[in-house]
Parts: structure tokens; C-alpha cells; sequence
């Protein structure tokens, strides 16, 4: 099943909206209301589709909107709301009268978003982010302890350290640079220091 477009989009203006565009529509809604908003271009005397008109009102038009721009104690608060509700920018823009929703989503992509990611906030998950310089040093700390794991289960055993040459402790040590040590030796990948 097909929805039935809005409007024959044949002779119909686009792009910016014009001043006395503005006034028509303006004008047309406070003396008649809104009833149907594919009916008010033409009974308002438009060459814009009732979609557009909707927008164009809800947007910029309603006498209630605020203008201007958006507080520190309301980019605050819908951080807040973002991180329980999600991009549910309607939901979001119910708590802030005068407020619209695509106005509250607009302001988050190019203000609130970058500011969170500044100070190291994923804006998804509103969780700090974790940089790939941690995560390496992260996997670092795991293969160090696996190695020191395998060297403390090696000197059990001193028949063991004897059979075992450096190249089997490059295949533990993932072939990672970390220093290890097998009795008064010291290695790192290509060199060997005694203590």
C-alpha cells in the first residue's frame, strides 16, 4: 500500500521562505486555525505544500516559541534527559515550553555533542571515553601477567628453565616489546641485559 503524496509538487515554491510568505501564513492561521494542513497553502494563498506550511509554523511561526539561544542550565538538563530518554527529541523538547524538538536535536549535534567529547564523554553513552592509549596499555598489563603467570609456573620446575630458549618466550609474550626476565636475565625483543 502506497501513502498518497501530500501535494502535486508541480508549480510549487522551494527553498527559503520570504517575509510576506511568512505574513500569508501567519496571518491565515490566527484569523482561521488550523484544520488541515494539506487545505492551508491553497486557502491561505501559498505555493508551498502543506507539509512545508506545518513546518514552517510549528518551527519558526508559533507566537510561543522562545528565541534565542539555549542556556548552560538547559543544555545541562538535556544532557540529563538525553542520557535516560535517547534521541527522543519530542520527548525531550516536552520538558522545555516554547522549546522545539528539532531546535533541542539541532542544538545537541552542533553544540552539546562536541562539549561532551571535549571533556572525554562519549555522547552515546554519556560514559567516559576510553582512548586507544589505554586500551594498549590495558592489553600490555594483561600480556605482562600472563608471562609472569607462565614464568612463575616455569621456575617449579628448574629442569624447565633449561629447555626453554628466548624464542618460546617471544610466542608467550605475544611478540609484544615487554621486558620479561628468566633468572639473572633480562629481555626485551632483540636484546638481553643481565642483572
Amino acid at each position: 500500500m502506497v501513502r498518497k503524496p501530500c501535494c502535486d509538487k508541480v508549480g510549487l515554491k522551494r527553498g527559503p521562505w520570504t517575509i510576506d510568505e511568512d505574513q500569508k501564513l501567519l496571518n491565515f492561521i490566527l484569523n482561521n486555525g488550523i484544520h488541515c494542513w494539506r487545505l492551508v497553502p491553497k486557502l491561505a494563498g501559498l505555493m508551498r505544500c502543506g507539509k512545508s506550511c506545518r513546518l514552517r509554523w510549528t518551527n519558526y511561526l508559533r507566537p510561543d516559541l522562545k528565541r534565542g539561544a539555549l542556556s548552560e542550565v538547559e543544555e545541562d538538563q538535556i544532557i540529563e534527559l538525553h542520557s535516560r530518554l535517547g534521541n527522543r527529541w519530542s520527548k525531550i523538547a516536552s520538558y522545555f515550553p516554547g522549546r522545539t524538538d528539532n531546535e533541542i536535536k539541532n542544538h545537541w549535534n552542533t553544540r552539546i555533542k562536541k562539549r561532551l567529547k571535549l571533556l572525554g564523554i562519549d555522547p552515546l553513552t554519556h560514559k567516559p571515553i576510553e582512548t586507544a592509549a589505554a586500551k594498549c596499555e590495558e592489553k600490555k598489563k594483561e600480556n605482562m601477567n600472563l608471562v609472569q603467570e607462565y614464568c612463575f609456573h616455569l621456575m617449579m620446575d628448574e629442569r624447565q628453565w633449561e629447555r626453554m630458549d628466548l624464542e618460546e618466550m617471544k610466542v608467550i609474550n605475544g611478540n609484544y616489546n615487554t621486558p620479561f626476565s628468566i633468572g639473572d636475565q633480562f629481555y626485551v625483543e632483540g636484546s638481553t641485559f643481565s642483572w
